[in-house]
């Protein structure tokens, strides 16, 4: 059955050859083959149960893929997201608990602060991204256990109202997965069809020539790191609303899981190319990696070993792709 899957998927992305430029077919085969190698090792891996859970726990690293994927447009990269997302889980915990479900979004009014505040110190103060981002990452994790007392985790006292959005089908997928995917659509409109998500391609394709054409740039990348950061902070909401709690803690390592998801999604590290239906396909592939490790009982170090080869592998991918003929030469996007 996983073969048959297998040889139809790639027929089928075959089939799409002329239309999906090259970039953006990587995530999909690496999504498919994961599956099909899981579901042949795996039997339980193709249960409606286990596709469920995939499909919740994707959003929180997708949304945090979209968000570096803006940042990786302009040629910059933001390593300070999975702080970020703490910081706002604890931030939208603690309005949640004084104001009701409305305070969730004070999540992600953090996340955008905290984008905002780099990409200020990216593009007004031209600081390296690695440093202003490794900054930021530091004081933004030492912000949430000061705030919530060395790192306690905030209990929510409408918890069961709050991860009912989580889990309750309302139809088919629960309010917080509709609420992902409508941001993820945003996303892509904004990319593919605004003013906005052109200029960010641009400066990442060519910034010398944007500015001569009297594009600030500065404030191109002020926008993508806002950007950057109210997806981390929407992902630190979600994080909330699965855990029934607020949560400090959580977030290490996926400012680089995001880094790869973006790349293996076709973003490309020199800028000017970004497809947000192919990085939310690359958060899946390494969702389906650990999951489909998890269900074989592989130590969770291994697991961790897997997801950093398919890091490295991720920033081979674009040099790769350039030898190639068909690699784009100009900015060029996708939805």
């Amino acid at each position: 059955m996983s073969v048959n899957l297998l040889r139809r998927s790639v027929d089928g992305l075959r089939a799409a050859g002329s239309v999906l430029p090259i970039p953006f077919r990587v995530a999909p085969l690496c999504l498919i083959l994961a599956v099909a190698v899981f579901a042949a090792i795996a039997p339980r891996f193709l249960s409606l149960g286990n596709a469920a859970n995939i499909g919740a726990q994707v959003w929180v690293l997708a949304l945090l893929a979209i968000g570096q994927m803006f940042v990786l447009a302009t040629r910059g990269f933001d390593i300070s997201v999975g702080a970020v997302a703490a910081l706002s889980s604890v931030c939208a915990a603690m309005a949640c608990n004084g104001w009701g479900l409305p305070g969730l979004s004070a999540g992600a009014l953090a996340g955008l602060l905290c984008g905002l505040v780099n990409g200020a110190l990216v593009g007004t103060l031209g600081l390296q991204p690695v440093v202003a981002t490794l900054g930021s990452l530091i004081a933004v994790r030492g912000l949430s256990l000061l705030i919530t007392g060395d790192g306690q985790v905030v209990p929510l006292d409408a918890a069961g109202a709050v991860t009912r959005l989580g889990f309750e089908p309302m139809p088919v997928l629960p309010a917080s997965s509709w609420a992902a995917l409508v941001l993820a659509v945003g996303a892509a409109l904004l990319v593919g069809r605004s003013l906005a998500g052109r200029r960010i391609l641009m400066a990442g394709s060519n910034p010398e020539a944007v500015a001569l054409v009297g594009v600030d740039t500065r404030r191109v990348q002020l926008w993508a790191y806002g950007l950057c950061g109210l997806f981390a902070g929407f992902a630190g909401v979600l994080m909330t609303v699965r855990a029934g709690s607020g949560l400090p803690t959580e977030g290490a390592g996926m400012e680089l899981q995001a880094i790869a998801a973006a790349v293996i999604g076709g973003t490309a590290l020199s800028g000017g190319i970004a497809s947000v239906a192919a990085v939310v396909t690359g958060a899946a592939f390494i969702q389906v990696l650990l999951t489909g490790l998890n269900l074989q009982g592989v130590s969770p170090f291994v697991a961790q070993i897997a997801v950093g080869v398919v890091i490295i592998a991720s920033g081979l991918l674009e040099t790769l792709l350039r030898s190639l003929p068909s690699f784009p030469s100009q900015s060029r996007t996708r939805t």
